[in-house]
């Protein structure tokens, strides 16, 4: 089976709501909070003041922000899921390796398993996002079956961090993983962008509500289908850790 590599610089939308503005200055302001707390234990040492030391708190609150995703997230699991990712070829699959850049410049990897050239143009396509851990290749096995028996194209979108994908794993750049890659199959003419259907699987699934809540893609999405997924991660948190009620409430995003 040949095999095809591109990368796609899809255009993006525009508009940017005021969660993903703010999300970015929140951003931006934890990364300067390492330094920050250094200098702070400092300060307090130096004066004892009930200012440095609240300012200190904030501080190391700013810090768990900006580290929680380390908890969150394995993309090193397996451990080798880094390094290999099994290609569809390997399971006699046809398949197209594409690269698309999001629109903060991420490259992130996806594989286009694709129906005969008699049946492609008609099928539907399912962007498939996939659950936590691993990489794509680890979900060859669930798109054969959507491929063989159900006869649809699948799109296996890569996580940012995950497998051969630049960047570092978080739920504001999934979200942008996952709008990539609806734009690039809005952007094919070889598919039929009508019958696109989002499948978020696990940690996948708060991701394709997110995208089949966006107005600007709800005429878009012929059908949204969710496994084994979640209300919302602060919950799943209180679930795993119930002494985390409070701390995750402030801490983790939605």
């Amino acid at each position: 089976m040949s095999t095809s590599t591109e990368f796609a610089d899809v255009p993006m939308p525009r508009s940017r709501s005021a969660q993903a503005w703010w999300n970015l200055v929140v951003h931006t302001c934890c990364r300067t909070s390492s330094a920050s707390i250094l200098i702070l234990l400092l300060m307090y040492w130096l004066y004892s003041s009930w200012t440095i030391l609240i300012l200190l708190v904030l501080a190391i609150l700013a810090a768990l922000y900006q580290y929680q995703d380390t908890f969150l997230y394995f993309p090193d699991q397996p451990e080798s899921s880094r390094v290999f990712v099994q290609t569809p070829n390997t399971i006699g699959l046809p398949y197209e390796n594409i690269y698309i850049k999001t629109k903060d410049g991420v490259k992130i990897n996806a594989v286009f398993i694709k129906q005969p050239s008699n049946r492609i143009a008609t099928a539907p396509t399912v962007l498939f996002l996939h659950g936590n851990a691993g990489n794509v290749g680890h979900r060859l096995i669930n798109a054969k079956a959507l491929h063989s028996f159900c006869g649809c194209n699948i799109f296996l979108l890569e996580w940012r961090g995950f497998g051969k994908s630049d960047g570092m794993a978080s739920e504001y750049g999934m979200k942008m993983d996952a709008e990539g890659g609806i734009e690039f199959l809005l952007s094919r003419e070889d598919i039929d962008r009508r019958r696109i259907i989002v499948y978020g699987r696990s940690l996948g699934g708060g991701i394709a509500v997110h995208l089949a809540a966006r107005k600007l893609y709800q005429d878009k999405i012929f059908a949204l289908i969710l496994e084994n997924t979640f209300t919302s991660i602060p919950e799943m948190a209180h679930t795993l850790f119930p002494l985390s009620k409070i701390p995750s409430a402030f801490l983790l995003p939605q």
